[in-house]
């Protein structure tokens, strides 16, 4: 029992043994230490017992047999005992053994949460290495483009620290400008200086506002100074990059050489507000000027002057001397214009040969007529063009603000209406509008209105006046004159609506009428078996140089199968001058179907005789002037008589028009004209008249 208890007491201090001395200690666990261990204490035990144990079978046994019952029972004690032990022994070391797995797997768990917090550190941390090195890699790859674009650009790249005072500029642009690297200083102030004069104060001003303002970017345009003392247009753009308190701490930014493209911005400027040929403002600038002009002037009692000029008789240098020397022309008056008008007055080019010029800050009327006199005196010197001098005149209306109107189209209308009644009336002279001016042009205006509704509604009527064969004193023929019956205003004399019509156009329709009219009146009395006569119709300036009044004129005879020869066309020299290569043209082709021409009016005009060679004509009418006083004037007769007899000998008819006397038919006879036309013979009458004097004749 001692043994048991000794036994017992060490397994007891062994199960005070506990995991953390060895851990504590640092323990290092020796597998054979701990066998040798093991195996002395069950040797000593052993020991002990088989010396104890017989002592105590001898002191307990009397006898032999006591004594051999004693031993057997001592043996199962003994392995009783034993087995104790070995008990106590492996139940303290797989209790050790059992707290050191437990421990074990705890610190595992505890080892592989940490290692798995440890692997996710490591990839975190992998992670953001790869990104710094990507990062690395893109500040590399950054600065290197950076470097190239620089280097590469046209731009120029500029950076101002404004709290060290430096100023950086790319050395590109520095050589772009012409300059070496080291002709220009690192400071803001040698680049203000570059720039141009008149930008330098705006420029600054501007980039100090920028630093002042809460404005994201800063853009402005300018001119630097180049090496060779030119300058290029320059567009500065830059971000500022400010302090925690809000303070402009660095600017950065670009420069662009945009002078290309301001020249074409200049270029695209030019056309569209000059004009080409004369270079002066167009018609897009001077509305500009004038209605700045007008916004100015609406506050204050300031007047000024508008005056709309056209050059006289312009059309007749294009059409005799060609349109370069048109342009030549228009060259010469706008040059006098620009010399001589100066700001703050104004001069355009409307178009064509037209003028506006603006006189600004005018006393009077005697103001303007003064500054225009000196314009004219001049305009009215000779116009040298190839070593020939023309004279030429201008037309002026002039119109006044406010009296005149107090906007554009007002105050450009009524110096149109006075400009125009110069131009019909005073040519080479000047005219202030006013309200008698307007009422005419108002009463113009509603004349072409009024004509232009007789055409639509038919108010015109035809008179047929004869012409007769002196030597015979036969009706050989009829001359055809329009008349127009107005429903309100009666009879319209042509003269008063025939120039009106060439004038708007409107005679295209109402000839075009008159032919067409006539010729079937032609057919008509051929199919009532009329002698026949011929038909006289006269033909306008604008007619005769149109080239479809050929097929106009096939077109009829077609349709009414007339013959050409019984059809006579007039034409007045004055018309053919006007354009005589067009009119020459036209004529050969109406000639060459086999129609007459007669040209009237002979001797208002140029009346040269050479030109009645050139002209296809077969019949020339001697004006009624020429024929007024031969009866009294020996002068005139003896006119009358060489002129008759050199038209002869051009193999060309004359006849005499006007013829109200005898004694005139007398005269003519004997000189041997061939036709007569007047009062005399008759005046011009209806068609139902004339047919009674056809049947009488």
């Amino acid at each position: 029992m001692k043994i048991f208890k000794i036994l017992s007491s060490k397994f007891r201090e062994n199960e005070k043994d506990d995991i953390n001395y060895y851990k504590q200690n640092n323990y290092k666990i020796n597998p054979l230490f701990e066998a040798v261990k093991i195996t002395i204490i069950y040797g000593l035990v052993g020991e002990l017992w088989i010396l104890l144990s017989d002592e105590i079978a001898r002191s307990f046994s009397g006898s032999l047999e006591m004594y051999k019952q004693i031993q057997t029972y001592k043996g199962g004690i003994y392995v009783l005992v034993t087995m104790v032990l070995i008990f106590l022994l492996i139940l303290s070391k797989m209790s050790l053994l059992k707290k050191a797995f437990k421990e074990i797997t705890k610190n595992y768990q505890e080892l592989s949460s940490k290692n798995q917090e440890l692997l996710k550190l490591d990839q975190e941390l992998r992670r953001k290495v790869d990104e710094l090195e990507k990062h690395r890699n893109a500040l590399v790859i950054s600065e290197q483009r950076l470097e190239l674009a620089i280097e590469g650009s046209d731009n120029g790249i500029w950076d101002w620290d404004l709290e060290k005072g430096t100023f950086y500029i790319s050395p590109n642009w520095k050589t772009y400008l012409g300059y070496g690297q080291d002709e220009i200083d690192d400071t803001s102030e040698a680049w203000v200086e570059l720039l141009h004069p008149e930008d330098r104060n705006e420029a600054v001003s501007k980039i100090h506002a920028y630093i002042l303002s809460p404005q994201s970017s800063y853009e402005h345009v300018n001119r630097i100074r180049c090496k060779d003392g030119s300058y290029k247009w320059i567009l500065a753009r830059a971000k500022a990059i400010k302090s925690e308190d809000g303070r402009v701490t660095r600017i950065a930014g670009s420069q662009v050489d945009i002078t290309k493209v301001k020249q074409l911005e200049e270029k695209l400027h030019l056309l569209a507000y000059y004009d080409q040929l004369t270079g002066l403002p167009n018609r897009f600038l001077f509305e500009e000027k004038m209605n700045t002009l007008l916004r100015e002037r609406t506050y204050s009692n300031q007047k000024f002057a508008l005056l709309y000029m056209d050059i006289d008789n312009f059309k007749n240098v294009n059409d005799t001397l060609g349109h370069s020397s048109g342009d030549l022309l228009i060259q010469y008056v706008a040059n006098i214009l620009k010399y001589h008008v100066k700001e703050p007055d104004f001069v355009a080019r409307l178009g064509g040969d037209e003028f506006a010029i603006i006189f600004c800050d005018i006393k009077d009327n005697k103001d303007v007529v003064d500054r225009v006199q000196t314009l004219l005196k001049y305009l009215k010197r000779p116009w040298i063009l190839e070593n020939q001098e023309f004279y030429i005149t201008v037309s002026i209306g002039i119109a006044i603000y406010p009296e005149h109107g107090d906007d554009l189209s007002l105050l450009l209308k009524n110096a149109d209406i006075a400009m125009y009644f110069v131009k019909k009336h005073l040519k080479g002279n000047y005219c202030f509008y006013s309200l008698e001016l307007q009422n005419k042009s108002l009463e113009q205006i509603k004349m072409i209105n009024y004509l232009r509704h007789a055409i639509d509604h038919n108010e015109f009527y035809l008179l047929y006046q004869p012409i007769i064969d002196l030597q015979s004193s036969n009706l050989m023929g009829a001359e055809v004159l329009i008349r127009w019956v107005h429903p309100k205003l009666g009879v319209i004399p042509p003269m008063k609506f025939i120039p009106l019509a060439e004038e708007t156009g409107l005679i295209y329709d109402i000839e075009k009428w008159v032919l067409k009219t006539a010729l079937m009146q032609k057919k008509d009395w051929q199919e009532k078996k009329y002698p026949n006569l011929k038909i006289s119709i006269n033909i306008s300036g604008k007619r005769i140089t149109s080239a479809g009044i050929i097929n106009e004129i096939r077109d009829l005879l077609h349709e009414t199968r007339l013959k050409s020869d019984e059809i006579q066309l007039e034409v007045t020299e004055t018309a053919v001058m006007k354009d005589l290569d067009a009119s020459m043209k036209i004529l050969n082709e109406i000639k060459n179907m086999g129609i007459q021409i007669a040209l009237d009016d002979f001797g208002t005009g140029y009346s040269s005789l050479t030109y009645l060679k050139k002209l296809p004509i077969d019949i020339v009418k001697l004006d009624r002037e020429f024929i007024k006083n031969i009866s009294i004037e020996n002068n005139d007769r003896l006119i009358i008589e060489h002129i008759i007899k050199l038209i002869q000998e051009l193999n060309l008819k004359v006849l005499a028009e006007g013829i109200e006397l005898q004694e005139q038919v007398a005269i003519l006879k004997n000189y041997n004209c061939d036709y007569g036309q007047g009062y005399l013979f008759g005046k011009p009458v209806t068609k139902e008249e004339f047919e009674k004097l056809i049947l009488s004749n």
